[in-house]
């Protein structure tokens, strides 16, 4: 993460032990870095779809991933291949692509990020507590910029866990989930 570091927001969000002085500091470098990544999002414009740019930059709360659940994570040669047998999987002219799905935490939006031209991803997954959930909550995610042809996507979930992924293309799509049940039932 370029902005957002889990040493950074574990600081500034009390999640450390750490003298006033420190929080304080933590508190004003965070603001800081809040302010340089909306510029970078800003010169991101032209270079994503205008849902993915106004996610990015004006996605928060409801809106957002804040709090949000991993469903999946794919990544592969063959992401919309279909193993059936009528088709032959072409050696050595696949591209690799990747794939992440979330459903924010009022479980009203389902988000799918399609990632092509993936030229590294990078992924330190585990669990809150051993044999305990899965890896819990989306704390915070950032889009930025790598070099003129690609970006990359980072996102920190609140237990440090990690993902980053950079890439050349970002299709993005959220779509309404039509929640049939209340809020209570997502604890049951």
């Amino acid at each position: 993460m370029k902005y957002f570091s889990y040493e950074l927001i574990a600081t500034a969000n009390r999640w450390v032990e750490q003298t006033a002085e420190k929080m304080r500091e933590a508190e004003t470098l965070l603001g800081k870095a809040g302010e340089d990544y909306r510029r970078e999002l800003d010169s991101l414009r032209p270079r994503l779809s205008r849902a993915a740019w106004d996610f990015f930059r004006h996605g928060f709360a409801r809106t957002g991933l804040h709090d949000a659940n991993l469903l999946s994570f794919n990544i592969g040669d063959g992401l919309d291949y279909r193993a059936d047998g009528k088709a032959p999987f072409r050696l050595n002219l696949q591209k690799l692509s990747a794939r992440l799905e979330f459903l924010n935490y009022e479980q009203d939006f389902h988000y799918t990020f399609e990632f092509r031209g993936v030229t590294r991803a990078q992924c330190d997954l585990f669990s809150a507590a051993p044999g305990g959930p899965g890896v819990g909550d989306l704390f915070t995610y950032e889009l930025v910029s790598i070099d003129d042809d690609h970006l990359q996507f980072g996102c920190l979930f609140a237990v440090g866990a990690s993902i980053t992924i950079q890439f050349r293309k970002l299709i993005f799509r959220r779509r309404r989930t039509n929640r049939k049940y209340g809020m209570g039932e997502i604890y049951r």
